[in-house]
């Protein structure tokens, strides 16, 4: 159902009435409703995976909560995809799938069960990961080579949009004991992916198309892309490692064939890392970041079953579509221009260490021009200046006391304000935590030719077609 929060409040309040409804999700695809102040919460599984399946009987029907949709594609991808679900909960709003063509990779992920994971080979194709001899047919990768692996997940599409439905469809149980199946409503994914090696860069354009296709076009979808590190390899480097204008040459292909596809991109810069001592046991931190800023983003209050009503607070609110809107130019459709943004993420304690051991003691007042500072600097791309961007999103993600009339109000006019000096079309939203900390999550969206960096890139991929001819010859 295509709605905005209002309408969809209205369908509630006539299909459950006032007393026994109350909506606390501020996005339209997770509603919580309350029958007599007592969620009911069933799980049921799937009849072809096995798979358990989340559905919320409100007592008079069904109400099928269709979750957002994480898609990890290739080594880097899937690893973030695993530290976004290390956050408590998020499994309960968001089906996570991975795919990966190195088993041993596969293998190293700690929140992502064997029945979500995907080989991907050459031989065998698609291979879920719960398959008889999943180790032995997805083994070797695709040795940097991203139109190789373009090219089997071309040849394998149909297995993939059956994977989809396999997935995505929910066994949902009627008033009368019976089951059925129906097709879920996803209104939102995020892919994830490497864009220096093969797999990532080779197979994210399909998936993407294919979401688009299960969908009908309803679901928009962000890609998260890591930019591979091209002052040169981190750490030892082996006879397998690539040199710099080789993943440039990688990330430039997967990028144009991204943008084709996605309704937005978001870059996470590897070479944000490459001044560091010993940067290569830092990507765990990286992921770490970007998964903390993309929970904070995507999931507001309804982790934390945090109820607003309860709190005498009227805080501006940025849902998912907002976050397309802020990631995109033009008028959407085929119109519509793929933006790219770089993601900042800061955040304060609100308790010293005397507030942990007693109560009523400890609090700290947070700076707001310190926490937009900091964000600035935590750009997730490589010398940014986030004064050229088109446009700028900004979440305030703070305990009640931070937002509403005490002594420890954080003043969101200067967040507004750093954002407006940035450029015209800005969106500031707060939401509540219960945690000790308040964060501020940041996105700015720019042009593609507006990214020195990505220039950069163009530039190192010329160089290595020029190199590559020149061998040839």
């Amino acid at each position: 159902m295509n709605c905005t929060n209002a309408t969809l409040t209205v369908y509630c309040l006539n299909s459950f009435g006032a007393e026994t409804t109350r909506f606390l999700s501020n996005e339209i695809s997770i509603l919580f409703i309350y029958i007599n102040s007592d969620i009911v919460h069933k799980c049921v599984f799937s009849p072809t995976r096995h798979k358990q399946k989340h559905i919320y009987n409100t007592g008079y029907s069904n109400a099928y909560l269709m979750p957002y949709l994480f898609v990890g594609a290739g080594q880097a991808g899937s690893s973030i995809v695993d530290e976004i679900f290390a956050h408590k909960n998020m499994g309960q709003i968001a089906t996570p799938l991975v795919f990966n063509s190195t088993i041993r990779d596969l293998q190293k992920l700690q929140n992502i069960s064997r029945d979500n994971w995907y080989g991907v080979a050459e031989g065998p194709g698609l291979v879920p990961g719960t398959t008889d001899g999943f180790e032995e047919q997805v083994t070797g990768g695709f040795g940097r080579n991203p139109v190789r692996a373009d090219e089997v997940m071309a040849d394998n599409r149909d297995i993939l949009d059956g994977t989809l439905r396999d997935e995505l469809s929910e066994r949902t149980e009627e008033g009368d004991g019976e089951t059925t199946t129906a097709e879920a409503n996803i209104p939102f994914a995020f892919v994830f992916c490497g864009l220096g090696g093969g797999t990532g860069c080779g197979i994210t354009p399909h998936i993407i198309e294919a979401i688009d296709d299960y969908t009908d076009g309803a679901c928009k979808t962000i890609a998260v892309c890591v930019l591979p590190n091209t002052q040169g390899p981190v750490g030892q480097t082996d006879d397998e490692t690539a040199s710099p204008s080789r993943q440039a040459w990688n990330a430039r292909y997967g990028l144009n064939r991204i943008e084709d596809e996605a309704d937005g991109i978001i870059l996470v810069d590897n070479q944000r890392l490459s001044y560091h001592e010993a940067a290569e046991g830092q990507f765990t931190d990286l992921n770490e970041y970007v998964a903390a800023s993309m929970v904070d983003l995507v999931s507001g209050t309804v982790l934390e079953r945090i109820d607003r009503s309860e709190y005498d607070v009227d805080l501006p609110i940025i849902d998912i579509q907002d976050i397309v809107t802020s990631l995109s130019f033009g008028l959407g459709g085929e119109q519509s221009e793929t933006g790219y943004a770089s993601m900042g993420r800061s955040v304060q304690m609100t308790q010293s260490l005397s507030g942990y051991l007693l109560p009523l003691v400890g609090g700290k007042t947070v700076d707001a021009s310190a926490l937009a500072h900091l964000s600035d600097l935590k750009q997730t791309v490589e010398d940014v200046d986030t004064q050229e961007a088109r446009k700028a999103i900004g979440l305030l993600r703070a305990p009640s006391k931070y937002v509403a009339g005490t002594a420890y109000q954080v003043d969101t006019s200067k967040l507004r304000s750093f954002l407006t000096t940035r450029c015209d079309e800005v969106n500031l939203g707060v939401t509540l935590t219960k945690r000790n900390l308040v964060s501020f999550t940041t996105l700015f969206t720019y042009r593609r030719e507006d990214l020195d960096r990505l220039a950069e890139i163009e530039s190192l991929a010329a160089e290595y077609e020029q190199e590559s001819e020149a061998v040839i010859s």
